[in-house]
């Protein structure tokens, strides 16, 4: 029987890492959550507030799914490579004289579910004093009633998520270390999955970004309709409005704004002026949030093999491609002519192999493109089964992901 060659220490320890990250992610996801649901209602209710919570509402509920989507990715890690290290473990036992009582197996991480939260579609703020002297030459445009302030809210709320998430995810950098550079030939596998899920979280923190500059967007389009609105009101009644704050007016008797008619008329076109390029900008605005649910979508898709697999040891149910060697493959001029290819275990690329060599070791993994890596990228790894980056010294995913060119080609690291 070949030698056991992976420390299942090793992979307890990676297990417990990313037991650490589902919990760490599900307080993100769980708080970001909450936060949406407290500030809800805020976008407005007008045509403009419509357009731009239509898109964003289902952008920001995609996002939220795609978020559990990563917590439960990080436990079935940690679920995959806690088996791992008891199938290692119990080898060993098995194979002493007299045989040792094998260990138990492993508790696994209960799938969460999606939080629920309300959308961003309503408003409650009140028309300005002045308004109803135009009402009647608006054309069916009503007061944008959105609330900045509870948008900057959720806009802190995604960029909170999105640094939550990164933490976590970084959280289990000496995992990778250990595993990379400890790995038995049976492993390769794991490495994909761990990279898929690292190149996931990033996209997921990139689209809670860009949903956080979207609603502080949209908070500012409010504040700057409101602005103009509230110009154009002023100069109708002849008095200042400044912060909210009538410095003087006449009145009719009534309590109605004394105005002339043509005044009355004239304001009214201009709000409209105002209000139809506040319905423009929601259009346009919402293209980006429209984005942010696509490639949150994605994410879930790119994940799924994972969450799918059977957690009794990393196989080929972890993986699309299933980590053939079989097959024809497109040879890169960077990588070296006898070198052995396979289908990486994640179905995403192509690991070129020195021949003789296991594990990890000399190895040169041509990964397909994705949202972050438009070209593609590459990941090197030396005779130890270390990945590094362009110097050539072991590093960090952040820098041993090395970007393809667009044309298909791809540096490579001193030395080799």
């Amino acid at each position: 029987m070949a030698p056991i060659s992976m420390d299942s220490r090793i992979l307890y320890d990676a297990a417990t890492l990313y037991e650490g990250a589902y919990h760490s992610a599900e307080n993100v996801v769980k708080t970001l959550a909450a936060a949406l649901d407290k500030d809800w209602g805020c976008a407005g209710s007008d045509s403009a507030g419509r357009t731009w919570a239509d898109s964003y509402d289902l952008a920001a509920f995609k996002a939220v799914a795609a978020g559990t989507d990563i917590v439960n990715a990080f436990g079935k890690l940690h679920d995959l490579l806690a088996f791992t290290a008891v199938n290692h473990a119990n080898t060993e036992k098995l194979n002493k004289n007299p045989p040792e009582t094998p260990d138990p197996a492993p508790a696994v991480l209960a799938a969460t579910t999606a939080p629920t939260f309300k959308g961003a579609f309503g408003g409650e703020s009140d028309p300005p004093f002045g308004w109803s002297m135009i009402s009647s030459w608006l054309q069916g445009h009503t007061w944008p009633n959105g609330d900045p302030d509870k948008l900057r809210s959720l806009g802190t709320a995604w960029r909170a998520a999105a640094k939550g998430l990164r933490g976590a995810s970084d959280s289990t950098g000496q995992a990778w270390t250990n595993v990379e550079e400890n790995a038995s030939e049976e492993l390769p596998q794991a490495i994909d999955q761990m990279d898929a899920v690292w190149m996931g979280v990033g996209e997921v923190a990139t689209q809670y970004e860009k949903l956080g500059n979207a609603c502080e967007d949209w908070a500012q389009q409010i504040e700057d309709a409101h602005q103009k609105i509230l110009a154009i009101l002023a100069g109708a009644i002849g008095a200042g409005l400044i912060a909210g704050v009538v410095v003087g007016f006449f009145t009719a008797g009534t309590g109605a704004v004394a105005t002339t008619a043509a005044a009355g008329s004239s304001a009214g076109a201009a709000v409209v002026t105002v209000l139809v390029a506040f319905d423009a900008a929601a259009a346009v605005a919402a293209g980006v949030t429209v984005a942010a649910g696509v490639a949150a979508i994605g994410v879930a898709t790119e994940l799924q093999p994972l969450l799918e697999a059977n957690p009794t040891q990393f196989n080929t149910s972890t993986g699309t491609g299933g980590g053939g060697s079989s097959g024809s493959y497109s040879r890169p001029p960077e990588v070296p002519s006898d070198w052995v290819p396979r289908t990486a275990d994640n179905g995403k690329g192509v690991v070129w192999q020195k021949p003789g060599s296991t594990g990890n070791s000399d190895t040169i993994r041509v990964m397909q493109p994705n949202s972050q890596y438009p070209n593609g990228y590459v990941r090197f790894y030396n005779s130890h089964g270390q990945p590094v980056d362009l110097a050539g010294k072991p590093g960090p995913k952040s820098t041993t992901h090395i970007s393809v060119n667009p044309d298909g080609t791809f540096p490579k690291p001193q030395g080799w």
